[in-house]
């Protein structure tokens, strides 16, 4: 699943930022498994949601300021079918899911 997948490089994208371990924009991006232009567009959804996060070539590394990171997490649960009703956007994983499972997931960004 592809939410799945952009979770996972949420994280990894936080973890190697964190330790300042990234590597060049096209280091980071091969790491990531996507292109260099999708990497930018990755980081610029996370400057909308308030992180600061810019390259540091001292360190040849993105660095974060003004936070220690974000904090990501993810929740699966299986709901009733009444449960479903009161969700939003259920209808629309109810028609592009084959298998009728519906969850609610959180993300935060510290």
């Amino acid at each position: 699943m592809e939410f799945i997948r952009q979770v996972e490089r949420l994280q990894m994208l936080n973890k190697l930022v964190k330790e300042q371990k990234t590597g060049s924009p096209d280091e980071l991006a091969q790491r990531l498994g996507v292109s260099r232009s999708k990497l930018y567009l990755i980081l610029d959804e996370l400057r909308d949601q308030g992180v600061c996060i810019r390259y540091n070539k001292q360190v040849n590394s993105f660095v974060y300021e003004e936070c220690l990171g974000i904090s990501l997490k993810f929740s699966f649960e299986i709901l009733s079918s009444g449960e479903k009703k009161s969700i939003k956007g259920g209808k629309y994983f109810e028609k592009s899911l084959s298998v009728h499972y519906f969850g609610r997931w959180q993300d935060t960004l510290v």
